[in-house]
């Protein structure tokens, strides 16, 4: 009877715990939603830095050449024959999410390094932005005489600093926003006396496909110089940020062509900036597109998975 009892009772109680735990309800599964494609195909699309990474543990070889401009028509090919720019650079992905990468330039001797964080994707039904920071420093290499008196070794650096905001809006059509602040620690006032030293900028970029290959790109960007001069500011404290109109550094502006496959990517394109840098293209373009001074330019990336 004491067996039959005590079976009971270790029944009943266990029918119990088990209509208890039934009684709770199950804490809803989140799932994160799918991430939607890439708004462009390369981390470079003409003058401007993409959103785009490419996959982890990937090596990226960037071929960026500038021909002259067009001013000088066929005694020069249009500026084929004219004095060019070429940029060659190297790229690792160290994960889904960050890209380092180191580069030589002819013009100026530049030797950059950069850094590409991309923190938050765009998803499907989701985020509705893939956003990304980007940092390229660069070092001057030209010899120390051409930075005047009182020369000290970080005159010859340079900083950019850049915020993306992209949106792959449908099959066809991706844009991005770019958000940068540009600094050099020295600037050439024997040239430009009014040569300021930061610059904000803001730059548009959008993509229209027209294949599963091919593209056709068009960008803008807009320098803004920060005139931190203390007597500026006191004699115009309203005006303490100025848009570039009349004089250099002019907006800069791109239309081009994209080709595109799983390990190739290729620009040909017009744009008015010689210089291949952003910092450089930011604070030093001498080029007015609405004047006619547009050269001709193109990018070639190859990727190697590691």
């Amino acid at each position: 009877m004491k067996k039959i009892l005590l079976g009971l009772v270790l029944l009943v109680s266990g029918m119990g715990y088990s209509f208890a735990q039934d009684s709770i309800p199950a804490e809803p599964v989140v799932t994160q939603k799918p991430l939607a494609k890439a708004a462009f195909e390369s981390g470079i699309c003409m003058d401007n830095i993409t959103v785009a990474m490419p996959p982890a543990k990937t090596l990226e070889f960037v071929l960026q050449h500038r021909f002259g401009t067009i001013q000088n028509g066929w005694s020069d090919l249009a500026g084929i024959w004219g004095v060019s720019n070429i940029r060659l650079g190297l790229n690792f992905t160290v994960n889904k999410n960050v890209m380092v990468g180191l580069g030589t330039t002819k013009n100026n001797r530049l030797q950059d390094l950069q850094v590409k964080y991309t923190f938050l994707h765009q998803r499907k039904e989701g985020f509705p932005l893939t956003i990304a920071y980007y940092l390229d420093v660069s070092l001057n290499a030209l010899d120390k005489d051409k930075f005047g008196t009182n020369y000290k070794f970080v005159d010859r650096f340079a900083y950019y600093n850049e915020f993306l905001f992209a949106r792959r809006f449908n099959n066809m059509f991706s844009a991005q926003l770019g958000i940068s602040y540009t600094h050099f620690n020295k600037v050439d006032r024997s040239v430009d006396s009014t040569a300021k030293n930061d610059a904000l900028a803001i730059s548009l970029l959008v993509r229209a496909k027209i294949s599963p290959q091919s593209s056709i790109v068009l960008a803008y960007q807009q320098p803004i110089i920060i005139n931190y001069d203390p007597a500026f500011i006191v004699r115009s404290p309203d005006n303490w940020m100025e848009i570039p109109k009349n004089k250099a550094p002019y907006a800069n502006i791109s239309l081009g062509w994209e080709l595109s496959t799983s390990t190739h990517t290729f620009h040909v394109f017009m744009t008015a900036a010689q210089g291949i840098l952003p910092s450089e293209i930011v604070m030093h373009n001498t080029n007015n597109f609405f004047n006619g001074y547009i050269l001709l330019g193109f990018n070639l990336t190859r990727l190697w998975s590691l």
